[in-house]
């Protein structure tokens, strides 16, 4: 008994992860969501007790062999997307990590010197700056045009 267990253990847990082979992990994810859709089809089309009972006729015994199978097939389903949902937590818990990239070591470069423009011909360049132009409006000060000032 005590081996059987550990074998069906160690087979789960060898055939079910693959923490190694990305491949095989795919594979084992897409029948594990197989598993999980055919339980809740397997659910969806089967006919339960009280369907049974509501086909049973008037005054005849119970048919215990519908009672049976509806059970049956309804654990079934439940242990289809149970099985489905563990193992593809499994699989997904076992999977090897991404990788880091190795960092890039960026260096910085030195500007690159500026070329001389030329000029068209006929068009003379600034030699030295000039300063700003000093406008006779920003010296004076603003007309008083309030109507108190302009009653006076």
């Amino acid at each position: 008994m005590r081996s059987t267990v550990a074998l069906l253990l160690t087979g789960t847990m060898m055939l079910g992860c693959f923490p190694h082979d990305a491949h095989k992990r795919t594979l084992a994810q897409f029948a594990e969501g197989g598993a999980v859709v055919s339980g809740i089809a397997l659910e969806a089309i089967l006919s339960t007790g009280a369907d049974c009972d509501a086909m049973a006729k008037i005054g005849a015994p119970p048919d215990s062999s519908c009672h049976t199978k509806s059970t049956v097939l309804g654990d079934l389903g439940v242990a289809l997307i149970l099985g489905g949902l563990l193992g593809f937590v499994a699989t997904i818990s076992t999977a090897e990590e991404a990788k880091a990239p190795p960092p890039i070591d960026i260096k910085a470069q030195a500007p690159a010197a500026k070329p001389d423009l030329k000029l068209p011909p006929g068009v003379k360049g600034n030699t030295e700056a000039t300063a700003p132009a000093a406008t006779s409006e920003a010296t004076t000060p603003a007309a008083d045009t309030t109507p108190a000032a302009s009653a006076h």
